[in-house]
């Protein structure tokens, strides 16, 4: 979590509001996004202790709440960008690091 609030770590600026361009796609923001995610989906498995559908789920849902705060709190700096993209992809790699956890776990 330290890394990916690191990248969205930007020029705060708690008077001046921030851009929200909800439809932004930049193919490799979402590269990004989606690359710095995957952690968060295998070690949020993994500290659940579970490899069922509930459990990808959880950390799934768990990551779209945090990386909406990283977008929320985006909206307060001058250099940063928020948009649904972001939350998408965080979304994608942390299914994707969640799924394969949940693949590669013992039957």
């Amino acid at each position: 979590m330290v890394l990916i609030i690191a990248i969205s770590a930007g020029t705060w600026a708690p008077y001046q509001p921030g851009i929200w361009a909800p439809l932004l796609i930049v193919p490799g923001d979402v590269a990004r996004n989606v690359l710095s995610y995957i952690p968060f989906g295998v070690f949020g498995m993994l500290a659940l202790r579970r490899t069922d559908i509930r459990g990808v789920a959880r950390v799934t849902a768990v990551a779209i709440v945090f990386s909406l705060a990283n977008e929320a709190l985006q909206l307060y700096t001058t250099d940063r960008v928020a948009s649904v993209a972001d939350v998408a992809s965080a979304a994608a790699g942390t299914l994707i690091g969640a799924l394969g956890v949940r693949w590669l776990a013992p039957k």
